[in-house]
């Protein structure tokens, strides 16, 4: 089928594509009956629509001289198609057809033998589906009649089910293709010489070419913006080409916005006012621009796609426009201003998870929160933390439309001094733009960010802190035969080389020191003992190395000195012997283990607990150190049959990190520990979790259902069993610091608490404070040290590969502060407490030291 434009089609694509065709597939273009002798040649022009497969559902039928339908008399042979865009022409005979045109017709028929005022039929099974004509009527009642004319369809139907008006279609007035110059009623004759042919097949050359669109001045009449965005959500122009003129507000990689001056706003709320442009064009933001395009809809944006043939006007500068403010939540349906410039205040970046990728960040009225870390799974407050995390979300992207770019065009400053962080503020106005199912503001100039960082943990004082740090797979080499460091080895789960383990060493190091807790548990170390090469011995090398004489660290090693569990990383506990010492030995609480199959079985890092005593009180406490199963690897529960959706929402393997809370729980509840215990540690369960619940104040009838324990394990002779009350411990986040969280998941791009600290009753009683200190999951991943070291060491100015504490990790440490006092009996004097099983003789010598020496330690709270 052709598909270059010829005698009828070069009259008829722009109309053709400028209206909406909705009936069929195949429509009526054109008619023409020729010149030469005999009044050939004789034919019919179709348009197709869309890809047809079969043609020979499809029929031609003549009416001649107004005597009624001779039905369908010609039909397209089976096995034919035709590719949308393209044109079949159907003529009377070929030799003529190919001697006017220089290219044989696409089919013949000898049923074809019209004259120019006899009408046509279009047939599609049988049925009419478009006329050319009054089937009814001898002559057409136009500008043309028997040889040399033609008509062709310029607007309006485009299949009209039989019902023909004259209106939709331009004739040519008699003689209009031999060049004559006596055609005095011809409508728009061709020139002659217009229709010269050469070669042969489908080619035809020296086509008459449609007239020039006619810009007009700056000022004359144009097509509105809210016209052609309407009130609907796309536009009713689709197909359209219009005339604008409005001020230019932004440029993209791959276009430009527009916007109407003010005084061309209609007063109609729901229409916007602003569209985007696909095209460039040598007109500057501010400026006022006449062009010419085609309304399209691009993926639900409604978009113009400028005819680059038609050279732009620029109609100067114009007022400058005002945005719109978009208040969060929302209270504005943003389809009525899409396109136009707005305006966001102080709205939180709840996501960055594409910000190096595509140059994106993403706002709202507030960080988002895992629905799970506030509220029990299916209860209201899930549901309607659930509908919150799906809310008011804003795009502000690059506009450079690539991926990984240079720079951002919002921030081009960015660096690890100089971040983007979840939970800071930003402030951005730019054209709205709507892509990937996302409102976008595409920013004018640079943003402005208010930065939520802290250099230190923001805490009242005690004279006992006690912190929690995932420091992310700390592995610091092995000795090869050479006697040098490697990296290259099977356990490894840390840095690939030493660079990286600089980097990640220095920024632990700073982040440990500026968190400055007594006691500090650690998770994702690696597990190769206490020795002088070991992680946790060049750990605390390095972090003493930054220190002074009393703020030294120490560590808990088990009593033999082996490993503890099996794992390749390993719980750890640090601490300031200048403020607490240990008590007796440590103590390792195996976790639970699961069959999965035959071959395969579940389980997690053992538990550490280590028994202190404060020094200036004398007072003994007890911390328990835990590393919980993760979320990704499947357990029993996930395999062996449907987890309901309570299970499927918390994540694979929760049954069994239940089953560890409450093996944790009974070995915390043994009489002979001292009654001030802290749980801390990453439980890989949300704040409002089972495992979590179980822990802390957990009842059926609170909860809502019941929590069992897991299946296949140890406990309870393999089988699951249903879990009736809680151990009664204090959430420390949810008494000081309830909006704080600990871990930000990019699955989700929603934040909450993975890593927590849980005080018994009596260590609730000393408690003061507690905080989550955000240096890592709100930073942006692209600072971690292996993939700045990866992607980014070389970049210029970004300064991705600086020490500092932020991103030391991907989880955020917790930190809680006591204020434990000695006992004070009538006359002034210290007692040991009754009711602390394991103070001992050494709490009370030592309490009895730091009072007569006035021993007070250094503390980093900077909260008052």
């Amino acid at each position: 089928m052709k598909t270059s434009l010829t005698l009828l089609s070069a009259g008829i694509i722009s109309a053709l594509s400028s209206t909406a065709i909705h009936a069929n597939d195949l429509v009526i273009s054109g008619v023409i009956d020729g010149p030469l002798t005999g009044g050939v040649p004789k034919a019919v022009e179709l348009f197709v629509v869309n890809d047809i497969a079969d043609l020979s559902t499809y029929g031609i039928g003549a009416a001649n001289n107004g005597g009624g339908t001779d039905g369908e008399e010609f039909t397209f042979p089976a096995g034919s198609s035709a590719s949308a865009g393209s044109y079949i022409y159907v003529a009377s005979e070929i030799d003529g057809f190919t001697a006017f045109f220089g290219s044989a017709p696409d089919f013949d028929t000898s049923e074809l033998g019209i004259n120019g005022d006899d009408a046509i039929e279009l047939f599609k099974d049988g049925s009419v589906i478009d006329t050319f004509g009054d089937i009814d009527t001898d002559g057409s009642g136009t500008a043309w009649e028997y040889l040399d004319g033609w008509a062709y369809r310029t607007s309006g139907q485009t299949a009209n089910g039989g019902s023909f008006e004259a209106i939709n279609w331009t004739y040519s007035g008699v003689d209009a293709l031999d060049g004559s110059t006596t055609n005095a009623d011809a409508a728009t004759p061709f020139p002659a010489g217009t229709f010269t042919t050469e070669g042969g097949g489908d080619d035809v050359v020296d086509v008459p070419e449609e007239p020039a669109v006619e810009l007009g001045i700056c000022g004359a009449d144009a097509t509105l913006i809210s016209a052609i965005q309407g009130s609907e959500s796309s536009s009713a122009e689709v197909g359209n080409s219009v005339i604008i003129e409005a001020i230019v507000t932004g440029t993209r990689a791959d276009g430009f916005f527009v916007q109407e001056e003010t005084s061309d706003y209609d007063a109609d709320d729901a229409t916007s006012e602003g569209l985007f442009v696909e095209g460039s064009v040598d007109v500057a933001t501010g400026n006022i621009v006449r062009l010419y395009g085609e309304v399209e809809e691009n993926y639900g944006m409604t978009t113009l796609a400028m005819d680059s043939d038609v050279a732009a006007l620029d109609c100067g500068t114009a007022d400058a426009v005002a945005p719109v403010e978009i208040a969060m939540p929302y209270e504005l349906d943003l389809e009525t201003v899409e396109g136009m410039v707005v305006s966001v205040t102080d709205a939180t970046i709840t996501s960055t998870n594409n910000l190096w990728r595509y140059g994106e960040i993403v706002v709202s009225d507030s960080i988002k929160r895992q629905p799970s870390d506030a509220a029990a799974p299916l209860s209201d407050a899930y549901v309607a933390a659930e509908e919150a995390s799906e809310a008011s979300l804003l795009t502000i992207e690059d506009n450079s439309s690539s991926q990984y770019p240079d720079a951002l065009s919002f921030f081009p400053t960015f660096s690890y001094a100089n971040a983007i962080r979840i939970g800071d503020s930003v402030s951005a106005a730019g054209p709205l733009n709507y892509s990937f199912g996302t409102y976008r503001i595409n920013p004018s100039d640079i943003i402005e960010v208010t930065s939520t960082r802290e250099a230190n943990p923001v805490v009242t004082e005690g004279n006992l802190s006690i912190a929690t740090f995932n420091v992310l797979n700390y592995f610091n080499g092995e000795v090869d035969a050479n006697g040098d460091v490697t990296f290259d080895y099977d356990e490894n789960r840390g840095a690939d080389d030493a660079v990286a383990f600089e980097l990640q060493q220095g920024r632990i190091v700073e982040a440990i020191v500026n968190l400055n807790a007594d006691v500090v548990g650690l998770m994702e170390i690696e597990n190769d003992g206490f020795g002088d090469d070991s992680a946790i011995q060049s750990l605390v090398n390095a972090i003493n190395a930054e220190l002074g004489e009393t703020e030294q660290y120490t560590f808990v090693a088990t009593s033999d000195g082996s490993e503890i569990g099996t794992d390749a990383i390993t719980v750890g506990l640090l601490y300031k012997a200048s403020v607490v010492t240990p008590e007796s030995d440590a103590i390792i609480v195996d976790m639970p283990v699961q069959q999965i199959d035959e071959d395969s079985v579940a389980q997690m890092r053992p538990s550490l607990l280590q028994s202190f005593v404060h020094t200036e009180s004398g007072k003994s406490f007890l911390v328990a150190v835990n590393h919980f199963k993760s979320k990704g690897s499947q357990c029993a529960e996930d395999v062996a049959e449907a987890p309901t959706e309570i299970t499927t929402i918390q994540g694979s393997c929760n049954a069994l990190r239940v089953s560890a809370a409450i093996t944790l729980g009974n070995a915390l509840s043994d009489e002979t520990l001292p009654e001030r215990k802290v749980i801390l540690g990453d439980l890989n369960a949300y704040s409002a979790e089972d495992p979590v619940a179980v822990l802390t104040d957990y009842t059926p009838e609170s909860r809502g259902y019941t929590i069992t324990t897991a299946v296949n394990t140890g406990m309870d002779d393999g089988a699951s069993v249903e879990v009736e009350s809680s151990f009664g411990y204090h959430n420390l986040a949810e008494e000081f610091d309830a909006e704080g969280f600990s871990y930000w998941f990019y699955g989700t791009e929603q934040v909450g608490s993975l890593d927590h600290v849980l005080a018994s009753e009596a260590m609730l009683a000393d408690a003061i404070d507690g905080a989550h200190w955000n240096i890592n999951s709100v930073e942006a991943y692209q600072l971690q040290y292996d993939q700045a070291l990866r992607y980014y060491a070389d970049e210029d100015g970004y300064a991705f590969t600086d020490v500092g504490p932020f991103r030391s990790s991907d989880h955020d440490p917790f930190i809680a502060t006591f204020d434990l006092q000695a006992d004070v009996v009538d006359g002034g004097e210290e007692e040991e407490e009754d009711n602390d099983s394991s103070g001992g003789a050494m709490g009370g010598i030592l309490a009895l030291l730091a009072a007569a020496i006035g021993f007070r330690r250094r503390t980093t709270a900077v909260k008052k």
